[in-house]
């Protein structure tokens, strides 16, 4: 005979709103919120503790005086960068916000966009093999006061971030570079509608390459607002302005991801970090909110993963720094180089763990200063073996 049980009866009115057999899932917009949530409380730790530690005081840019173009181009990007990231805000935030109550996926973008510049110089993390030019308002940097970085730094003698440049500049070169991909993959597209998903990315990524040349290449690196002496695969390598083909690729990838994730939206026009905001109960603000921290998340991760992990890697193997950077003393950041006794990154300089001791100018074996924060470590002695274990 066959037994059957029953559970207690359900009212129909209890039974959720969803096809039988399906789960309800989290809405992706929620996790990816989530994440972006954590990343912003650890990038205001690092930030609290970079102001308030000694970490936070002026790299001077030397004796060198930067005249000419570069004395200009130094000036003019401190001046501009900020009023245009305010144009870029109003525009793609407060401007829909305000007429429409709704915020596009070209502003959540920008809302990711403005904090990208906290990784700025990450990629120094084991070696440093770029710099800025110190010329520039800054107070160092915050690379040092991130956990686990073991790169050279003292006060006064970092990598610096010139303060009234990089974040703004971060929001617009990766709102430019966003534009640019989207619009080419749309005309992609339309000149190839059989193109498949992978072509049509990989010609986003060749777009993304010239644009690279063009911004970083022919227009900053020129103009002496940052350098990157240490990169490997370089065209013009025994220039100051020296342009690194890694520095192309790493940031290429990470721009073609950011234009993929604009392109592919779904029949809601939603970017999958956004995807489900609409069964998010509450505000206009808390689902504004929810998206904007979704797409911090994303661009920290993309970010990370696409280029300061690999230029961390091409950081520890830094290549010889040219000789015309060296000679001019605000592209130094009192690293390495005249005025101090360490030689610059290079095949044949041992990277410098942070505190430790160092192979000076000399080839000798030195300590740092006592000034140094935090201060020097000693070299452990050898163990000898126990032959009787």
């Amino acid at each position: 005979m066959a037994v059957t049980t029953r559970g207690p009866s359900i009212p129909a009115a209890a039974l959720p709103d969803q096809p039988l057999g399906e789960t309800r899932m989290t809405p992706a917009v929620k996790i990816w919120a989530g994440i972006g949530a954590v990343l912003v409380a650890f990038i205001a730790y690092v930030l609290i503790s970079w102001i308030s530690g000694p970490y936070f005081k002026e790299v001077p840019s030397g004796p060198s005086d930067a005249t000419g173009l570069i004395g200009f181009s130094v000036v003019f990007w401190q001046v501009i960068t900020i009023p245009a990231m305010l144009g870029f805000w109003y525009w793609f935030i407060i401007r829909p916000w305000r007429r429409e109550g709704h915020v596009g996926a070209d502003g959540i973008f920008v809302i990711g966009f403005s904090l990208m510049w906290f990784q700025d110089p990450l990629s120094s993390a084991w070696q440093h093999w770029f710099v800025y030019n110190t010329e520039m308002v800054n107070y160092g940097s915050w690379l040092n006061s991130v956990p686990g970085v073991t790169a050279f730094g003292a006060p006064g003698a970092m990598s610096s971030e010139p303060i009234l440049f990089t974040p703004a500049a971060y929001t617009l070169a990766m709102g430019v570079a966003m534009m640019i991909g989207t619009f080419a993959m749309r005309q992609t597209k339309r000149r190839f509608p059989n193109i498949t998903s992978f072509w049509l990315v990989a010609a986003c990524f060749g777009i993304m390459c010239l644009f690279d040349v063009l911004l970083e290449g022919i227009i900053w690196l020129p103009m002496g607002v940052f350098e990157y002496p240490g990169g490997h695969w370089a065209i013009f390598p025994s220039t100051y302005h020296k342009y690194p083909l890694n520095e192309m690729i790493t940031i290429a990838s990470v721009w073609t991801a950011i234009a993929t994730v604009r392109y592919f939206t779904n029949d809601k026009g939603q970017m999958v970090i956004e995807r489900g905001v609409d069964q998010v109960q509450g505000s206009k603000t808390r689902k504004l909110a929810l998206r904007g921290l979704a797409a911090i998340a994303f661009c920290q991760i993309a970010m990370f993963l696409g280029y300061n992990v690999p230029n961390a890697i091409i950081g520890a193997n830094a290549t010889e720094w040219p000789k015309d950077l060296q000679q001019r003393s605000y592209f130094t950041n009192y690293i390495c180089g005249a005025g101090t006794d360490r030689p610059c990154p290079g095949a044949g300089t041992p990277n410098t763990r942070d505190g430790s001791q160092y192979i000076n100018g000399d080839g000798q074996a030195a300590s740092f200063p006592s000034d140094h924060e935090p201060p020097g470590h000693t070299i452990p002695p050898i163990v000898p073996f126990d032959v009787g274990k």
